[in-house]
């Protein structure tokens, strides 16, 4: 098959491939007149002299993980008109055949010229018979370290060996080493080696860590580009603790929701294969998923629309198993009745699916609650996103938890009463911080039979689990209370699914924000203009009978804007420069733009901006107060650059909107963050996603019709990290429009440029279609706005019985981030830069990569290498993680460019450069390359410990533990003994794992101690003895929970069967109808097969693997940087600012 390649040179040629699998019967090749022949395997003894005849020149590789992605057997490439031959011996077996000719895309034969083109310049010449094979364990004469056999060396008359001794490459002739007896997993081996240094340590824990996602380890800190923020790592884990699967993150506005579902997904992949992924979210809000997912954690999602949906489901019926990672829009599924149907019918499995504004799903006769219903059941993890108020007296909340756990929230007219006990578990929950006497807490447990829904959680049997936790008359270990929340999580109601976090409750400083107002006085000609274009407006609403805010809005909000962009529009006769406005739904067209030409050829030219001149007044006071940057929103392109024009006469500008590409807004954001212009224009479709927290003020050329875009603008300001105390917000106010007579003397009312729309957002949403009723009379408009001041003010009087509520709607939140510091999780759950680091540098090791100096900024820059470039074209995981694609990275590497990366996630958030975390592609490439040569990594080592006591020194044994079960669990046992006294120390492992996080290991004392051996058995006999304690505790806790959780299920579908046969009975839209019968199959199908299932987590056994022994010693603890990121500085003190 002849096909055009590129050689490492960027060079095309041709090629023809050949395969045969048998290796007896080599005559085929002898026709070749091969040039060259590469050998991939341990040639065994006899073979040897028959490749070596077959070419001048043969060479070998003993080991490579190409052989894994080829067949067994003979391949050869004629490459310009010369034959090369590739002998695989250890490939894979099974499908192989003879083939001249295969799809470039899907044959062997591709993989195998990749490997001869990658191979050959490093492997060595084929020798003659050895003593030692690849992989065998040796050690060099008089020492008694050892290593294991990377290669074979020909060449000489005396066999030579490459040799990975501790991740480093060395060459000896086979008279100067020895095998090494003993068996390589066995700890008793490993002690016989001299102890290994803290690197090499280091890195064997947190491959172990990266290879074994543990249970108490959040993988998902430092891992995205954002600023650290304790609370948002609420829903991380809570999902992790909870047993559900199931999600309402209900944060208030501003507060990172987005992020949250952002950190889950990420939380998530790092523990199993997330291949469907769905996002549904509101029109206005998919480009927005889709940018925050790229940005801020180098993420694609495909932009999806129902047909595409449909092409995937057949994909789906036809037996394939297509992944998915995309975002549709909750609009366009409401109307594709075709595909909620078929949805309903095949109920395709999902990994994660993410619903955002979840309140959209609250009318329970919906559609959208329908299709809420079945992504609930075809999902594996599901989170609901809504800033909804959570109030016990609103059904939202209530239809959202429906939404998420049916069988437990399934009566609207018990569920205040039903979450009456969490106000007592969340009390012991609280008591479980520095509590001495754990018993004393069943008396407060013992609440709960005298409540009436008290029974439901007392009659559980992990409910009698969690109080013989409790029944101890010691302090309970950090695992022991892990366990205890657990259990509490699982008993409380609505903890489980719920998680909320509002401003007041985040110790941030926040920046004030002071509105200004900027009067503007229009000529005569200024006003008859807007009026003439207001005349059309309402006549061409009336006539059609629709509210201008759904029709004809866009002319009349062009005309209250910016006047000369208008006559600019009408000029050009383009009715496209209406489009891109996120914030309605408009259908102007030409035929509209015609008309209102029309209407306006008497209206006399306006020569004069009366507004305009007003802004620059504004803009030179605030030069002259030291204010230099600003920012100026309009809702429309035209006005942007109709400003841009006028302003560039005085300014130095930018300008971001819609129509400015991603790539192109990232260079105007950096340009601005860096100072290199004035005043930054602006739409709200433009800046989505972006981050101004750096600039101080912010001006309002056009005024929203919607609340929500309001706090969408100036949120982009006011965020947390704010640099200044106070910021400016600047509205241009012209009496006689309908922004400024009609919403900004409601915004002010309400205060919603000095406050955060919060709790309001649910009642403004739907009032103000209704102030825009042409059929409304002057007075009956006034009243109308009063009656929304009105209800706004009397929600913010609500509040109080909101937070009234918090005890019962609350859970473990704060319980959840006990430990978190300001700069992330305490005790070492996590995994630091200082690990990333040395995963990249034994990367490098192996394939060549160098680091640049890190500079001020905390950026530093790396080069890649041809070999570096060609082992991760061909690695075996996603390529995820980085913001190039694989193959974009790859040729990075290949071409040696520098590539600009940081550990610190803010910095990598500022300045768009690659994130080094447990998600890139190069620690990934990193893993799989250390698990090839697992008996690289060093288990028993001698480490300097910061923090405990100087002098002392302990043996620790590290165990990996794996439990099954309902709740599988993974975790790492350190079991310390103290070298002079023998006894236990809790203390000391942690401090290893803490130290091993934040990159404060340090090389330790090499001497043994002369009872070496006894030491160990006495750890040893400790770790048998927790061993049998914990299973029989985990065995019983696990018997229970089955029990509970059978049960409970069993009553859940027994309970959704009737509310989707109600449903039925009640509905005539035959559409839905299908939805509904399809998921009553399934429901039935279900409940026959709940029992069966859960009863296979009954058995459970605890599973110990050995990790490590080390020996450790206390060091004083010094203040060096950790492996953390650090927390930026806050706030500029003695800012100046403009006079009112």
């Amino acid at each position: 098959m002849s096909v055009l390649f590129t050689d490492a040179m960027g060079l095309l040629m041709t090629a023809d491939l050949l395969y045969r699998p048998s290796l007896d019967d080599l005559r085929w090749l002898e026709q070749l007149n091969l040039v060259t022949c590469l050998v991939i395997g341990t040639a065994l003894d006899g073979h040897r002299d028959r490749f070596k005849a077959l070419a001048p020149e043969v060479r070998s590789v003993q080991s490579s993980h190409v052989a894994g992605l080829v067949q067994s057997g003979v391949y050869a490439v004629e490459i310009d008109q010369e034959w090369h031959a590739v002998v695989i011996l250890d490939g894979t077996f099974g499908e192989a055949e003879s083939a001249d000719r295969r799809s470039l895309d899907s044959g062997h034969l591709i993989t195998a010229w990749a490997a001869h083109q990658e191979l050959w310049e490093q492997a060595e010449p084929l020798g003659g018979d050895s003593r030692f094979r690849v992989g065998d364990l040796v050690r060099p004469d008089g020492d008694s370290v050892v290593g294991s056999v990377l290669k074979v060396l020909g060449g000489t008359s005396v066999p030579r060996y490459e040799v990975d001794i501790r991740g480093k490459k060395q060459r000896f002739t086979e008279q100067s080493l020895q095998a090494a007896v003993g068996d390589p997993d066995d700890m008793k081996f490993w002690i016989a080696q001299d102890p290994a240094g803290a690197d090499d340590i280091a890195l064997t824990l947190t491959w172990t860590k990266l290879t074994h996602p543990l249970t108490d380890t959040i993988y998902s800190f430092a891992s995205s580009k954002t600023v650290f923020r304790a609370y948002q790592f609420k829903p991380v884990l809570k999902m992790l603790t909870g047993s559900s699967g199931r999600i309402l993150i209900a944060d208030e506005v501003g507060l990172g929701k987005t992020i949250e579902a952002g950190l889950i997904w990420s939380e998530l992949e790092q523990r199993r294969k997330l291949d469907r992924v769905l996002v549904i979210a509101p029109s206005v809000l998919k480009y927005k998923w889709q940018a925050e997912m790229r940005r801020r954690f180098d993420r694609n999602l495909e932009l999806l629309r129902p047909k595409e949906l449909d092409v995937w489901l057949d994909r789906v019926e036809s037996g394939d198993d297509p992944t998915l990672h995309a975002v549709i829009s909750i609009e366009s599924l409401r109307i594709a009745d075709k595909v909620l149907a078929r949805l309903g019918t095949l109920q395709p499995r999902f990994d994660l699916v993410i619903v955002d504004e979840a309140h959209s799903m609250r009318n329970r006769e919906s559609k959208a609650n329908a299709l809420g219903q079945l992504l609930s059941d075809s999902s594996d993890y599901l989170v609901l996103l809504s800033a909804t108020p959570l109030n016990l007296g609103n059904d939202d909340l209530f239809n959202l938890v429906n939404l998420l756990e049916e069988g437990n929230f399934s009566d609207r007219d018990v569920f205040a009463r039903q979450l009456e006990p969490n106000a007592v578990l969340n009390k012991v929950s609280s008591g479980l911080v520095g509590n001495n006497a754990p018993r004393d807490l069943l008396t407060e447990l013992n609440r709960l039979d005298r409540m009436r829904f008290g029974q439901n959680i007392t009659d559980r049997p992990d409910y009698d689990v969690l109080r013989n936790r409790l029944d101890v008359d010691r302090p309970l270990t950090h695992q022991e209370k892990a366990r205890a929340r657990q259990l509490l999580a699982d008993l409380n109601v609505l903890s489980g699914v719920l998680t909320r976090t509002r401003k007041a409750d985040v110790p941030d400083r926040k920046a004030v924000r002071e509105p200004r107002n900027i009067d503007v006085e229009w000529t005569a000609a200024e006003r008859a203009y807007y009026e003439a274009v207001y005349r059309w407006a309402w006549l061409r609403a009336w006539s059609k009978g629709v509210p201008p805010g759904f029709i004809m809005q866009m002319p009349l909000r062009q005309a209250a804007s910016c006047i000369p962009a208008s006559q600019e529009v009408m000029r050009r006769r383009e009715a496209s420069l209406f489009d891109g406005i996120d914030d309605v739904d408009d259908d102007f067209d030409a035929a509209d733009l015609t008309s209102l030409r029309e209407f306006l050829a008497d209206v006399e030219p306006v020569p004069h901006d009366t507004k305009y001149e007003r802004l620059l007044e504004e803009l030179l006071r605030l030069r002259e107060h030291g204010i230099n940057q600003v920012m100026i929103f309009s809702f429309f392109r035209p006005t942007l650059a109709y400003l841009e024009r006028r302003l560039s006469e005085r300014f130095t500008c930018g300008v971001m909107h819609g129509d400015v590409p991603p790539i192109a807004r990232q260079d105007v954001m950096r340009d601005f963050r860096e100072g290199k212009f004035e005043i930054l224009l602006l739409s709200e479709v433009g800046s989505e996603g972006l981050d101004f927290e750096f600039c101080q003020a912010l001006v309002n050329y056009d005024l929203p019709w919607n609340p929500m875009r309001i706090e969408q603008r100036i949120g982009r300001l006011d965020r947390f990290g704010q640099q200044h105390e106070k910021i400016f917000i600047y509205n241009l106010r012209v009496p006689g429009t309908i922004e400024t007579d009609i919403f900004q003397r409601l915004y002010d009312r309400i205060g919603i440029f000095q406050n955060a729309v919060g709790e309001l957002e649910p009642i403004l949403r739907d009032s103000f279609a209704r102030l825009l009723d042409p059929t409304l009379s002057p007075e009956e408009r006034e009243r109308e706005l009063e009656r929304i001041a009105v209800a706004a003010e009397g929600r913010e009087l609500d509040a109080d019985e909101l937070h009234a509520s918090r005890s019962l709607l609350g859970g473990l939140d704060s319980m959840l981030v006990e430990g978190f510091s300001a700069e992330g999780p305490g005790n070492g759950r996590f995994i630091g830069a200082a690990e990333i680091r040395e995963m990249i540098d034994r990367l490098f090791q192996k394939y060549g990569g160098r680091w640049g100096k890190v500079d001020s900024q905390g950026v530093v820059k790396i080069m890649g290498t041809q070999d570096l470039a060609n082992r991760l074209r061909v690695s075996d995981f996603d390529g995820t993680g980085s913001k190039y694609p694989r193959y974009k990275l790859a040729t990075l590497l290949h071409d040696r460019v520098p590539i600009e990366c940081t550990f610190d996630p803010e910095v990598a958030s500022k300045l768009d450069v690659e994130l080094l975390s447990a998600r890139h592609p190069l620690v990934k490439l990193a893993i799989e390359v250390l698990g090839e040569e697992e008996l690289a990594l060093q288990k028993f080592g001698s480490v300097a410990v910061p923090g405990l006591p100087e002098g002392c020194r302990y043996l620790v044994t590290i165990d990996l533990v794996q439990s099954s079960g309902l709740r599988p669990r993974l975790e790492l046992w350190t079991t310390a003994i103290d070298v002079e006294s023998g006894e236990l120390s809790e203390a000391a492992g942690d401090a290893l794992l803490i130290a091993l996080a934040e990159g404060t290991l340090r090389d330790g004392d090499r001497r043994m101690p002369k009872d070496l051996k006894k030491l160990w058995r006495r750890a040893q006999a400790r770790v048998a003895d927790r061993h049998v304690e914990v299973e029989n505790a985990l065995k019983q806790e696990n018997a229970a929970l089955v029990d509970g959780r059978i049960r409970a299920q069993e009553n859940i579908i027994d309970l959704q069967i009737r509310k989707v046969e109600e449903l039925l009975a009640r509905q005539v839209d035959q559409s839905i109808r299908r939805m509904h019968q399809g998921r009553l199959r399934n429901l039935r199908a279900r409940r026959q097969h709940v029992h069966e299932e859960l009863s296979a987590f009954r058995a459970l056994h605890l599973r110990l693997s050995e990790v490590a022994v080390l020996l450790i010693s206390g060091v004083k603890e010094e203040p060096t940087p950790s492996g953390r990121s650090p927390s930026p500085a806050h706030g500029r003190p003695g800012e100046r600012e403009p006079r009112a």
